[in-house]
């Protein structure tokens, strides 16, 4: 059509091809930079409603962006052959019958691509969220299209397809419980106990470091276990998400110091903390 056009301005057909290719230049990029354009200002728009942090929407950016291009530089090679006289009815024929192979071979991409997606989209985990998914435990470091990046506790990286994702457990939203466990012999009396949790409490409350951590202050819960020469407590506190593995080890480490320091008797001293 734009040849067929052009044919009656311009007789030299080497001349023809040339300012055809390059009008066909020239309108894909003014047609990528309006699509980039509108990509933009729509997720600005989301943004600035959204919950999504910046690297999500850097991500979804990225990934609009690289479709549109795609199909905007397909459309104008396609014009192009055409121009100079290969037919791309042909290819594409036989393109589309390559794709269909392709596809059935590729179904686990696209699973991770749309997977992808709606992680991103649903704010399901965050780049510095600790999280457990799919059997692996770790600092989430990125969420890509295609996988998510996690290091666990002891340094290793493990990159997980995102089709792999089916449930997820973040342990940086809403609130967070922190627990401990202790023993004590049964000539212990439960007063004493309590006695000994509120005042390990206390010393959280005044501590300022700790002190804003707490959404609810240490308390006793349960009775958690009976063994042959001892009885197991178990106290808990919410805590802000995050902070629930650093406000844990002070509570062993105030317990165990207030334990030593009452002489409270014990068979063993189990103290863990809880997820």
């Amino acid at each position: 059509m734009l040849k067929k056009t052009l044919e009656k301005f311009i007789e030299n057909e080497i001349i023809l091809d040339i300012v055809s290719i390059l009008i066909v230049i020239i309108v894909a990029k003014i047609f990528l930079a309006i699509l980039s354009s509108i990509i933009q200002k729509t997720l600005d728009s989301k943004k600035r409603i959204s919950v999504l942090n910046s690297n999500k929407f850097e991500t979804l950016s990225k990934s609009l962006h690289s479709f549109a291009r795609f199909v905007v530089i397909f459309f104008a090679i396609t014009m192009i052959l055409n121009i100079i006289g290969i037919n791309t009815r042909s290819i594409l024929a036989t393109a589309g019958i390559g794709g269909i192979a392709i596809a059935f071979g590729a179904q686990s991409i696209v699973q991770d691509f749309i997977k992808g997606m709606f992680i991103i989209l649903d704010d399901t985990i965050r780049v510095g969220d600790w999280v457990k998914v799919a059997g692996i435990e770790g600092e989430v470091e990125s969420v890509e299209l295609r996988n998510t990046k996690i290091r666990d506790y002891d340094g290793s990286l493990h990159v997980i397809p995102n089709s792999q994702i089916s449930s997820v457990k973040n342990y940086n939203r809403g609130f967070q419980k922190a627990d401990a466990y202790f023993n004590v012999s049964y000539d212990t009396k439960i007063d004493e106990v309590m006695d000994l949790i509120n005042t390990v409490s206390q010393k959280l409350l005044s501590d300022k470091e700790y002190k804003n951590y707490f959404i609810k202050k240490l308390q006793f819960f349960e009775i958690n276990e009976f063994s042959e020469l001892s009885y197991r407590i178990r106290v808990t506190s919410t805590v802000k998400a995050g902070s629930q593995w650093m406000v844990a080890r002070k509570i062993r480490l105030l317990l165990k110091e207030e334990i030593e320091k009452r002489n409270v008797k014990a068979s063993e001293l189990d103290i863990k903390s809880g997820d």
